[in-house]
């Protein structure tokens, strides 16, 4: 059963009519597709987790619906589902009037589901094998990793400063002064 929240009740309610009710077939086919999800606002929209890491989001823009796999791949794994409608990194949009399809709702929070267990089974791995590469206590055999060389970048010549002579810089201060203009002050502060 999933878990709705209050905070995303609130966040549908001061939308006009159309907005919240596609919006909220929006929020049906996520629970759908994901029974075990606790909503929640993640990225200042409605969202839904997993074990505490957000699935999927959905919010109401000024001319359009947005459905947000909140990953960067997602989109451009289902890009043939997604032919018809206009999609970027992370996000599809869609007019209130035509929401996106039920079916289509399952494939992507499907698709970052996986990404998401696959990013999991990932870094246990990782953590796996820096458990094999770290010294046993009492004396066991270290290993030393390598650092990457860092690539020198050639100097870049600069050209000298152009520094005026004290007595040039004198020099045109009294022909402005010469000239009707004021002797430069010195401030603090500006």
């Amino acid at each position: 059963m999933a878990i709705r929240s209050t905070l995303v009740d609130a966040y549908h309610a001061r939308l006009p009519a159309a907005e919240r009710k596609a919006l909220e077939q929006i929020r049906a086919a996520v629970h759908a597709a994901c029974p075990g999800a606790e909503e929640c606002l993640s990225y200042g929209m409605p969202a839904v987790k997993l074990d505490g890491k957000p699935v999927v989001g959905w919010r109401a823009a000024a001319k359009h619906g947005a459905f947000h796999p909140l990953s960067g791949s997602t989109v451009a794994t289902c890009k043939g589902a997604l032919a018809d409608y206009d999609t970027s990194k992370g996000t599809i949009r869609f007019p209130f009037d035509a929401v996106l399809p039920a079916k289509l709702v399952k494939l992507l929070v499907a698709t970052r589901i996986g990404e998401m267990s696959l990013e999991g089974k990932q870094a246990t791995k990782q953590a796996t094998k820096n458990e094999k590469k770290a010294p046993a206590e009492g004396g066991g055999k270290a290993t030393v990793s390598k650092t990457p060389a860092v690539k020198q970048t050639p100097a870049v010549k600069k050209k000298p400063a152009v520094v005026k002579k004290p007595e040039a810089k004198a020099a045109s201060v009294k022909q402005g002064v010469a000239k009707g203009g004021q002797r430069p002050t010195k401030r603090r502060g500006v």
